[in-house]
């Protein structure tokens, strides 16, 4: 038995066809182990208020998914009645979640204490879960929309750990067309950006460099009408300074941002979405 809720939810060998039975097994599962309370899937499964019937119609669903995962309702599954509602017990291995979350710590241990390799192994193999958004093809209540927004978080803090660790691997070239490619989709996420202008200094690409910070600028100007972060703006002092010591040449030309660079890594698990920037600004006049 296998359950997926890194993309779309999913339940192996066989996922529940009715959109609201999906429900009802995500929201167990973002709660694996934990007692769900029927009100708690009342409200999931009907935000504008439960029918009369939905006492009844909770435990058709959750009979239906009783028999998937007994592969036909034979011997005790892990889906239990547990008053005041339910709970689904997941065994180690079953749950991409659990597997992601323990990779993810595992990454911030190793980063936490100077091993970059193992942290940027860890988190590589942490997003490689992924296959979309989070709990994505089921209908989403309060429960499972905080459940996404909260995972998808987590997806970011992975990725921006592993490209943190592979630029202290020296790693700068390898990154920059995957930073490219983020930064493109994720306009207001300023570590990204961040980390794109850091790899396009060590690689000597100053002007490029300029050009993202020009381009994060605008982008945060014109959407939030807020200014850069401080870790944005010294980065971009020092990347002016080492822009001005540069020799000006033709040979020394940067190619154009817009170019990916040939063979570079993507981020792992399919696009991510366009989760706005956390950090506090500071207004612009």
């Amino acid at each position: 038995m296998r359950f997926r809720v890194l993309g779309p939810v999913c339940l192996e060998p066989r996922t529940p066809s009715a959109p609201k039975q999906r429900a009802v097994l995500a929201t167990l599962l973002v709660r694996a182990g934990a007692v769900v309370p029927a009100g708690a899937l009342f409200d999931e499964l009907w935000p504008d208020g439960p029918p009369r019937t939905a006492a009844t119609t909770l435990q058709v669903y959750v009979s239906h998914l009783r028999k998937a995962l007994t592969q036909g309702g034979h011997g005790r599954g892990p889906l239990e009645t547990r008053p005041p509602g339910y709970l689904l017990r997941v065994e180690p291995g079953e749950l991409d979640l659990r597997r992601f979350e323990e990779l993810l710590s595992r990454g911030r241990a190793a980063f936490g204490a100077g091993d970059f390799a193992a942290a940027s192994g860890a988190l590589t193999e942490a997003l490689a879960l992924w296959r979309g958004p989070a709990l994505s093809g089921v209908p989403q209540g309060e429960v499972l929309t905080a459940a996404a927004v909260r995972l998808d978080e987590l997806r970011f803090e992975a990725l921006e750990l592993r490209i943190e660790a592979d630029l202290r691997l020296g790693r700068h070239h390898e990154v920059t067309g995957e930073l490219m490619e983020l930064a493109r989709a994720h306009p207001l996420r300023e570590q990204l950006h961040c980390q794109l202008m850091e790899a396009l200094r060590r690689a000597g690409r100053t002007t490029d460099a300029l050009r993202a910070y020009r381009a994060v600028h605008r982008s945060l100007h014109d959407e939030l009408g807020v200014t850069p972060g401080p870790a944005l703006m010294r980065l971009h002092a020092r990347v002016l300074s080492a822009h001005a010591s540069e020799p000006v040449t033709a040979a020394g030309a940067a190619a154009p941002i817009g170019r990916l660079r040939a063979g570079s890594r993507r981020a792992s698990g399919g696009p991510l979405p366009d989760v706005r920037a956390s950090r506090a600004h500071r207004r612009s006049p």
